[in-house]
Protein backbone atom coordinates (compact mmCIF):
# COMPACT_ATOMS: atom_id res chain seq x y z
CA UNK A 1 0.00 0.00 0.00
CA UNK A 2 2.80 2.40 0.95
CA UNK A 3 4.74 1.52 -2.21
CA UNK A 4 1.65 2.10 -4.35
CA UNK A 5 0.91 5.51 -2.82
CA UNK A 6 4.58 6.51 -3.14
CA UNK A 7 4.67 5.53 -6.79
CA UNK A 8 1.44 7.38 -7.56
CA UNK A 9 2.70 10.36 -5.56
CA UNK A 10 5.82 10.55 -7.74
CA UNK A 11 3.67 10.20 -10.86
CA UNK A 12 1.39 13.12 -9.94
CA UNK A 13 4.29 15.19 -8.53
CA UNK A 14 6.04 14.95 -11.91
CA UNK A 15 2.87 16.20 -13.58
CA UNK A 16 2.25 19.04 -11.09
CA UNK A 17 5.75 20.21 -10.09
CA UNK A 18 7.66 19.04 -13.16
CA UNK A 19 10.29 16.35 -13.61
CA UNK A 20 13.22 18.56 -12.60
CA UNK A 21 11.81 19.40 -9.15
CA UNK A 22 11.08 15.75 -8.40
CA UNK A 23 14.51 14.72 -9.65
CA UNK A 24 16.36 17.18 -7.38
CA UNK A 25 14.23 16.20 -4.39
CA UNK A 26 15.08 12.52 -4.94
CA UNK A 27 18.76 13.30 -5.44
CA UNK A 28 18.95 15.04 -2.06
CA UNK A 29 17.03 12.19 -0.44
CA UNK A 30 19.30 9.52 -1.95
CA UNK A 31 22.45 11.48 -1.06
CA UNK A 32 21.31 11.54 2.58
CA UNK A 33 20.19 7.89 2.53
CA UNK A 34 23.46 6.87 0.88
CA UNK A 35 25.32 8.17 3.93
CA UNK A 36 24.29 5.14 5.97
CA UNK A 37 25.18 2.77 3.14
CA UNK A 38 28.66 4.28 2.75
CA UNK A 39 29.18 4.12 6.51
CA UNK A 40 28.33 0.41 6.54
CA UNK A 41 30.64 -0.31 3.61
CA UNK A 42 33.55 1.55 5.22
CA UNK A 43 33.02 -0.26 8.53
CA UNK A 44 32.95 -3.60 6.72
CA UNK A 45 36.18 -2.82 4.84
CA UNK A 46 38.18 -0.99 7.51
CA UNK A 47 36.79 -2.61 10.67
CA UNK A 48 37.08 -0.47 13.79
CA UNK A 49 39.60 2.04 12.40
CA UNK A 50 36.97 4.80 12.29
CA UNK A 51 35.39 3.98 15.67
CA UNK A 52 37.17 6.84 17.43
CA UNK A 53 35.42 9.27 15.05
CA UNK A 54 32.05 7.62 15.64
CA UNK A 55 31.79 8.03 19.43
CA UNK A 56 31.28 11.71 20.24
CA UNK A 57 27.99 13.21 19.08
CA UNK A 58 28.27 16.55 17.31
CA UNK A 59 24.49 16.78 16.85
CA UNK A 60 21.96 15.16 19.19
CA UNK A 61 18.33 16.07 18.57
CA UNK A 62 15.42 14.16 20.09
CA UNK A 63 11.86 15.49 19.70
CA UNK A 64 9.54 12.87 21.19
CA UNK A 65 6.39 14.72 20.15
CA UNK A 66 7.04 14.07 16.44
CA UNK A 67 9.31 11.04 16.84
CA UNK A 68 12.39 12.86 15.53
CA UNK A 69 15.75 11.45 16.62
CA UNK A 70 18.93 12.70 14.99
CA UNK A 71 22.42 11.75 16.19
CA UNK A 72 25.41 12.77 14.09
CA UNK A 73 29.10 12.01 14.64
CA UNK A 74 32.21 13.18 12.78
CA UNK A 75 32.23 9.86 10.91
CA UNK A 76 28.63 10.46 9.78
CA UNK A 77 29.63 13.86 8.36
CA UNK A 78 32.56 12.28 6.48
CA UNK A 79 30.24 9.65 4.96
CA UNK A 80 27.71 12.34 4.03
CA UNK A 81 30.44 14.34 2.25
CA UNK A 82 31.48 11.25 0.27
CA UNK A 83 27.86 10.59 -0.66
CA UNK A 84 27.40 14.26 -1.62
CA UNK A 85 30.50 14.23 -3.84
CA UNK A 86 29.22 11.11 -5.60
CA UNK A 87 25.86 12.75 -6.17
CA UNK A 88 27.58 15.92 -7.44
CA UNK A 89 29.58 13.86 -9.96
CA UNK A 90 26.38 12.17 -11.09
CA UNK A 91 24.55 15.49 -11.54
CA UNK A 92 27.48 16.95 -13.48
CA UNK A 93 28.26 14.01 -15.76
CA UNK A 94 24.88 12.13 -15.75
CA UNK A 95 26.86 8.97 -16.37
CA UNK A 96 25.26 5.56 -15.89
CA UNK A 97 28.29 4.33 -13.89
CA UNK A 98 27.77 7.00 -11.19
CA UNK A 99 24.05 6.24 -11.30
CA UNK A 100 24.64 2.55 -10.61
CA UNK A 101 27.16 3.23 -7.81
CA UNK A 102 24.68 5.45 -5.96
CA UNK A 103 21.80 3.07 -6.60
CA UNK A 104 23.74 0.09 -5.22
CA UNK A 105 24.76 2.02 -2.10
CA UNK A 106 21.11 2.91 -1.56
CA UNK A 107 20.22 -0.79 -2.01
CA UNK A 108 22.75 -1.76 0.67
CA UNK A 109 21.19 0.76 3.06
CA UNK A 110 17.69 -0.55 2.31
CA UNK A 111 18.70 -4.20 2.78
CA UNK A 112 20.25 -3.39 6.16
CA UNK A 113 17.15 -1.50 7.27
CA UNK A 114 14.52 -4.11 6.37
CA UNK A 115 14.00 -7.44 8.10
CA UNK A 116 11.49 -10.28 7.82
CA UNK A 117 11.74 -12.85 10.58
CA UNK A 118 10.01 -15.84 8.97
CA UNK A 119 9.17 -17.38 5.62
CA UNK A 120 5.41 -16.89 5.99
CA UNK A 121 5.92 -13.13 5.95
CA UNK A 122 8.45 -13.51 3.13
CA UNK A 123 6.12 -15.49 0.87
CA UNK A 124 3.21 -13.11 1.61
CA UNK A 125 5.35 -10.05 0.86
CA UNK A 126 6.54 -11.46 -2.47
CA UNK A 127 3.05 -12.63 -3.46
CA UNK A 128 1.49 -9.19 -2.85
CA UNK A 129 4.30 -7.39 -4.70
CA UNK A 130 3.89 -9.88 -7.55
CA UNK A 131 0.40 -8.47 -8.23
CA UNK A 132 1.52 -4.91 -7.40
CA UNK A 133 4.20 -5.00 -10.11
CA UNK A 134 1.88 -6.52 -12.73
CA UNK A 135 -0.83 -3.94 -12.08
CA UNK A 136 1.43 -0.89 -12.26
CA UNK A 137 3.24 -2.07 -15.42
CA UNK A 138 0.44 -3.65 -17.46
CA UNK A 139 -2.65 -2.08 -15.85
CA UNK A 140 -1.44 1.55 -15.88
CA UNK A 141 1.37 3.65 -17.33
CA UNK A 142 2.46 4.80 -13.86
CA UNK A 143 5.49 2.52 -13.38
CA UNK A 144 7.06 3.04 -16.79
CA UNK A 145 6.36 6.79 -16.76
CA UNK A 146 8.09 7.24 -13.40
CA UNK A 147 10.98 4.91 -14.29
CA UNK A 148 11.68 6.64 -17.60
CA UNK A 149 10.90 10.18 -16.49
CA UNK A 150 13.08 10.39 -13.39
CA UNK A 151 16.82 10.86 -13.89
CA UNK A 152 17.70 10.34 -10.23
CA UNK A 153 19.52 7.08 -9.35
CA UNK A 154 16.41 5.12 -8.40
CA UNK A 155 17.21 2.35 -10.89
CA UNK A 156 20.13 0.48 -12.39
CA UNK A 157 20.97 1.33 -15.99
CA UNK A 158 22.56 -0.96 -18.58
CA UNK A 159 23.49 0.56 -21.96
CA UNK A 160 22.04 -1.37 -24.92
CA UNK A 161 22.22 1.02 -27.90
CA UNK A 162 24.75 3.78 -28.65
CA UNK A 163 23.78 4.22 -32.32
CA UNK A 164 21.45 7.21 -31.77
CA UNK A 165 22.20 10.71 -30.52
CA UNK A 166 21.14 9.68 -27.04
CA UNK A 167 22.14 6.23 -25.69
CA UNK A 168 19.34 3.84 -24.82
CA UNK A 169 19.38 1.87 -21.58
CA UNK A 170 17.71 -1.15 -20.12
CA UNK A 171 16.62 -0.35 -16.58
CA UNK A 172 16.05 -2.38 -13.44
CA UNK A 173 14.16 -0.80 -10.55
CA UNK A 174 15.76 -0.93 -7.12
CA UNK A 175 12.66 -2.64 -5.76
CA UNK A 176 13.46 -5.61 -7.99
CA UNK A 177 16.76 -5.91 -6.10
CA UNK A 178 15.79 -4.94 -2.56
CA UNK A 179 12.54 -6.92 -2.20
CA UNK A 180 13.95 -10.28 -3.36
CA UNK A 181 17.20 -9.33 -1.55
CA UNK A 182 15.37 -9.29 1.80
CA UNK A 183 14.11 -12.80 1.03
CA UNK A 184 17.60 -13.94 -0.03
CA UNK A 185 19.09 -12.67 3.26
CA UNK A 186 16.38 -14.59 5.15
CA UNK A 187 17.46 -17.78 3.34
CA UNK A 188 21.11 -17.16 4.26
CA UNK A 189 20.22 -16.66 7.93
CA UNK A 190 18.10 -19.83 7.84
CA UNK A 191 21.11 -21.82 6.58
CA UNK A 192 23.23 -20.33 9.36
CA UNK A 193 20.73 -20.90 12.16
CA UNK A 194 20.19 -24.53 11.11
CA UNK A 195 23.91 -25.19 11.54
CA UNK A 196 24.17 -23.39 14.86
CA UNK A 197 24.70 -25.60 17.93
CA UNK A 198 22.74 -23.74 20.59
CA UNK A 199 23.97 -25.94 23.43
CA UNK A 200 27.60 -25.22 22.53
CA UNK A 201 26.85 -21.53 22.09
CA UNK A 202 25.19 -21.32 25.51
CA UNK A 203 28.19 -23.00 27.14
CA UNK A 204 30.56 -20.51 25.50
CA UNK A 205 28.42 -17.62 26.72
CA UNK A 206 28.18 -18.98 30.29
CA UNK A 207 31.93 -19.51 30.44
CA UNK A 208 32.53 -16.05 28.95
CA UNK A 209 34.62 -17.80 26.27
CA UNK A 210 34.22 -15.33 23.38
CA UNK A 211 31.52 -17.02 21.25
CA UNK A 212 32.10 -14.61 18.33
CA UNK A 213 34.77 -16.85 16.83
CA UNK A 214 32.41 -19.83 16.88
CA UNK A 215 29.62 -17.78 15.27
CA UNK A 216 31.90 -16.51 12.49
CA UNK A 217 33.29 -19.98 11.80
CA UNK A 218 29.78 -21.44 11.64
CA UNK A 219 28.59 -18.68 9.32
CA UNK A 220 31.49 -19.29 6.91
CA UNK A 221 31.45 -23.10 6.89
CA UNK A 222 27.74 -23.91 7.16
CA UNK A 223 26.05 -25.50 4.10
CA UNK A 224 24.27 -22.70 2.21
CA UNK A 225 21.79 -24.79 0.25
CA UNK A 226 18.83 -22.38 0.49
CA UNK A 227 21.00 -19.33 -0.21
CA UNK A 228 22.46 -20.96 -3.34
CA UNK A 229 19.05 -22.19 -4.48
CA UNK A 230 17.36 -18.80 -4.19
CA UNK A 231 20.23 -17.11 -6.04
CA UNK A 232 19.97 -19.61 -8.88
CA UNK A 233 16.21 -19.05 -8.98
CA UNK A 234 16.74 -15.28 -9.08
CA UNK A 235 19.32 -15.57 -11.89
CA UNK A 236 17.13 -17.80 -14.08
CA UNK A 237 14.12 -15.52 -13.49
CA UNK A 238 16.15 -12.43 -14.45
CA UNK A 239 17.34 -14.12 -17.66
CA UNK A 240 13.71 -14.98 -18.44
CA UNK A 241 12.70 -11.34 -17.84
CA UNK A 242 15.34 -10.06 -20.27
CA UNK A 243 14.44 -12.60 -22.97
CA UNK A 244 10.71 -11.74 -22.80
CA UNK A 245 11.50 -8.01 -22.82
CA UNK A 246 13.64 -8.38 -25.97
CA UNK A 247 11.12 -10.63 -27.75
CA UNK A 248 8.09 -8.39 -27.12
CA UNK A 249 10.04 -5.09 -27.06
CA UNK A 250 8.13 -3.91 -23.99
CA UNK A 251 9.15 -3.24 -20.41
CA UNK A 252 8.40 -6.18 -18.13
CA UNK A 253 7.46 -6.27 -14.43
CA UNK A 254 10.54 -8.09 -13.16
CA UNK A 255 8.76 -9.37 -10.05
CA UNK A 256 6.40 -11.29 -12.35
CA UNK A 257 9.33 -13.64 -12.95
CA UNK A 258 11.48 -13.07 -9.85
CA UNK A 259 8.78 -13.96 -7.32
CA UNK A 260 8.03 -17.44 -8.75
CA UNK A 261 11.75 -18.01 -9.36
CA UNK A 262 12.73 -17.28 -5.75
CA UNK A 263 9.72 -18.93 -4.10
CA UNK A 264 9.78 -22.15 -6.10
CA UNK A 265 13.56 -22.46 -5.67
CA UNK A 266 13.23 -22.27 -1.87
CA UNK A 267 10.12 -24.47 -1.65
CA UNK A 268 11.65 -27.04 -4.00
CA UNK A 269 14.81 -27.19 -1.88
CA UNK A 270 12.76 -27.56 1.32
CA UNK A 271 10.66 -30.40 -0.12
CA UNK A 272 13.70 -32.23 -1.53
CA UNK A 273 15.48 -32.02 1.86
CA UNK A 274 12.35 -32.95 3.83
CA UNK A 275 12.43 -29.61 5.65
CA UNK A 276 9.20 -28.01 4.42
CA UNK A 277 7.57 -27.97 7.86
CA UNK A 278 10.75 -26.65 9.47
CA UNK A 279 10.93 -23.89 6.85
CA UNK A 280 7.32 -22.76 7.30
CA UNK A 281 7.51 -22.85 11.10
CA UNK A 282 10.86 -21.04 11.19
CA UNK A 283 10.71 -17.84 13.24
CA UNK A 284 13.95 -16.04 14.03
CA UNK A 285 12.48 -14.03 16.90
CA UNK A 286 11.65 -17.25 18.78
CA UNK A 287 14.75 -19.18 17.72
CA UNK A 288 16.72 -18.61 20.93
CA UNK A 289 14.89 -20.14 23.90
CA UNK A 290 13.79 -17.95 26.80
CA UNK A 291 15.95 -17.71 29.91
CA UNK A 292 15.24 -19.76 33.01
CA UNK A 293 13.59 -17.72 35.74
CA UNK A 294 16.18 -18.71 38.35
CA UNK A 295 19.18 -17.31 36.43
CA UNK A 296 20.93 -14.42 38.07
CA UNK A 297 21.08 -10.97 36.48
CA UNK A 298 24.70 -11.34 35.25
CA UNK A 299 23.88 -14.50 33.28
CA UNK A 300 20.92 -12.77 31.69
CA UNK A 301 23.09 -9.84 30.63
CA UNK A 302 25.64 -12.21 29.10
CA UNK A 303 22.90 -13.98 27.13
Amino acid sequence: IVAGFTLCGLYFAMDYFGKDAVNYFLMVYIAMGGTTGIKSIMQAIFGDKFDKYDKDLLIDINVKMIGLELQVTLFDILCFLISGVQMGLYIYYKNWVYNNCLALIFCIHALQSMFIGNFKNGFMLLALLFFYDIFFVFGTDVMLTVAKGIDAPIKLQFPKDYSGEKPQFSILGLGDIVIPGIFVSLCLRFDFLKALDLEKLNKLIKNDDQPVGYLVKTAINCPKSYFIAVNIGYLLAMICTIVVMLVFDHGQPALLYLVPGCCFAVLGTAVSKGEYKKLIEHDEEQFISAEDEDEDENDKKKK
